[in-house]
């Protein structure tokens, strides 16, 4: 398998980007050396021997595929191969997503569905609290129990994961790796470290347009038309995430500011109601509801502020979980490998091998622009990132307790 998808990558590099299959091509390829001019040296794969075995045998080479780019690669190279799944195409996309994605396509699946103007036209509290529930169910049954949706969603989640989920995981891994030296090799992302962050981006776009502001009106970017305010945003971000998840959202948000931010920064000017652009009234048919707010609205930072460790105070307070539980109990948190559903070697570090339910303003600011909980342990090594995060532990929590060590923030808890 190695090998063919050694093969379809070269021969795919030919072709433009994008999941689309090639256009119908005739329905009888050359099916012997002497007539196929895809015949390659020895050693290398000759695709007309695999275009003419079995049908079941193409089917379980489909099956094979894990990524929806080698899928794309396969379908350019090969008309049999197009043509079969051609006749379940929904079918094949919604497995190779599923064998590239894991778990994570329960939130493509809910992005999806919360992007729809159905839902969004008429998004109410109540609304998110049941959409949630829901979420939380399905996340908790797994992928299994997710029904394949109809083909013209299936096409929607897969070509938004493609163009877009897997441009922004590129563009967010350059960005990372830039802010801390060591972080640049490998330069291959693994397969944890992509889901990481695919899973941080969907999940970033999840709690936009569920807590997001209403959109419509000349009012979007004020508090006072979000669905839920900070606290109430908190306890279902909590009662959905690991924190380490949640620090997978905060590294996101961390790379949106940065990327964003300066462009509203270039227009603040454009959009000053002091502008002597705007008349005495400063309104018009030309000026656009909320412009004398945008650029700081834009500032305002909704994630952050519902992490904010007196949000966090109080939803301990009046909603103690299993999680603040096993945080009192100092539970142990080994780090168990490169896994999705466990806490990532960096996390583990940071919080001393036991477990921990902080997060936002209880880590260092500096460790998102990084993205620490994303990487692998190797590529971390490769920075000394284990130095850097004992360092600036020591650097935020340098109270000194009764015994003479640094102070550690979950102990403010077990001594109420």
């Amino acid at each position: 398998m190695q090998r063919l998808k050694k093969f379809l990558s070269k021969r795919h590099s030919t072709h433009g980007p994008g999941i689309s299959a090639p256009e119908p091509t005739p329905a009888n390829p050359p099916t012997s050396s002497s007539t196929d001019t895809r015949t390659f040296s020895r050693g290398s794969i000759d695709l007309s021997r695999i275009e003419r075995l079995p049908f079941e045998i193409r089917n379980e080479i489909l099956l094979a595929v894990d990524s929806i780019a080698d899928l794309s690669s396969l379908l350019h190279a090969s008309p049999t191969f197009h043509q079969q799944f051609r006749l379940d195409r929904a079918f094949w996309l919604w497995h190779c997503l599923k064998q590239e994605v894991g778990n994570v396509i329960i939130d493509a699946y809910n992005v999806n569905n919360l992007n729809t103007p159905e839902f969004q036209s008429a998004r109410t509290r109540q609304k998110v609290l049941l959409y949630v529930e829901d979420y939380k169910q399905q996340r908790s049954e797994g992928i299994e129990s997710l029904a394949q949706p109809p083909e013209d969603d299936v096409i929607r989640i897969v070509s938004f994961h493609a163009s877009v989920i897997r441009a922004l995981m590129r563009e967010y891994a350059t960005w990372a790796r830039a802010n801390l030296e060591g972080l640049a090799e490998p330069q291959e992302l693994s397969r944890t470290e992509a889901t990481r962050i695919v899973r941080g981006l969907y999940r970033f776009q999840i709690f936009c347009s569920l807590f997001g502001p209403a959109r419509g009106g000349c009012n979007y970017y004020f508090y006072e038309d979000r669905i839920m305010n900070a606290g109430q945003r908190l306890q279902q971000l909590d009662d959905l995430y690991e924190a380490w998840e949640i620090e997978e959202i905060l590294c996101i948000n961390a790379f949106v500011h940065a990327k964003y931010r300066p462009l509203f920064e270039q227009v603040e000017w454009d959009l000053n109601p002091d502008n002597p652009s705007f008349d005495d009234k400063r309104t018009g048919p030309h000026t656009p509801p909320g412009a004398f707010h945008l650029s700081s609205r834009m500032a305002d930072d909704m994630i952050s502020e519902t992490t904010r460790p007196y949000h966090q105070d109080i939803r301990r307070d009046n909603h103690y979980s299993d999680r603040d539980k096993a945080q009192d109990n100092r539970d142990r948190m080994c780090f168990e490998g490169e896994s999705y559903d466990s806490p990532p070697f960096a996390w583990v570090v940071f919080w001393k091998e036991s477990y921990s339910n902080l997060y936002g303003d209880y880590i260092p600011q500096s460790f998102h622009t990084w993205g620490y909980v994303m990487w692998d342990k190797t590529r971390l090594a490769n920075a000394d990132a284990a130095a850097i995060i004992n360092r600036e532990w020591e650097a935020m929590y340098n109270r000194p307790n009764d015994e003479g060590i640094p102070e550690d923030p979950r102990d403010e808890w077990t001594a109420l």
